[in-house]
């Protein structure tokens, strides 16, 4: 037969490990605050640190790119690999902020704001022009890598900074 104090101290070690355990509203915060730092580690790392051999790491094997004008014979790392290759080429010095970072179960949406030398596009004089970009990044994340992004950002803005100009149609 068990002692009153050993029954006693049972009863609240079983009170204290139902207070350890984990709710459902708890975990699932705290895989959106896992995928939210993910997302912000992956702007960092990627595109403006230059790790590209972090690509496998950031990204599924599955990984798609619905984002308009992207390549759709391309998954995978190697598509993310592809296109950060060819945008640092073109924008050898462009720099990420990260304005927002807002995640909602699996999804988690990164405003950023894109700064950097256009070396494909010189001025009049033949220089490099600076360009500045605005837009959100999209991402399905699932066991901490990217399954799926939607890139959305101003396009006319990139026109407008490289001379283009907007002409109304004559009446």
């Amino acid at each position: 037969m068990k002692s009153p104090a050993t029954t006693m101290w049972l009863c609240v070690l079983g009170m204290l490990s139902a207070c350890a355990s984990v709710s459902p509203v708890e975990r699932a915060a705290a895989l959106e605050e896992q995928n939210r730092q993910q997302a912000r580690l992956l702007t960092e790392e990627l595109y403006n640190l230059r790790k590209l051999d972090r690509v496998a790491e950031l990204f599924s094997e599955d990984y798609v790119d619905h984002s308009t004008g992207a390549p759709t014979d391309v998954v995978g790392p190697a598509a993310v690999r592809q296109q950060a290759e060819a945008t640092f080429q073109a924008f050898p010095d462009l720099r990420f902020d990260v304005l927002h970072v807002v995640a909602d179960g699996d999804m988690v949406l990164v405003h950023w704001k894109a700064e950097g030398t256009d070396v494909k596009h010189p001025d009049d004089t033949g220089k490099p022009r600076p360009l500045a970009l605005n837009g959100h990044s999209l991402y399905r994340m699932r066991d901490g890598k990217v399954v799926e992004s939607w890139d959305i950002s101003d396009r006319l803005a990139p026109l407008l900074q490289r001379g283009y100009r907007i002409v109304p149609p004559q009446q």
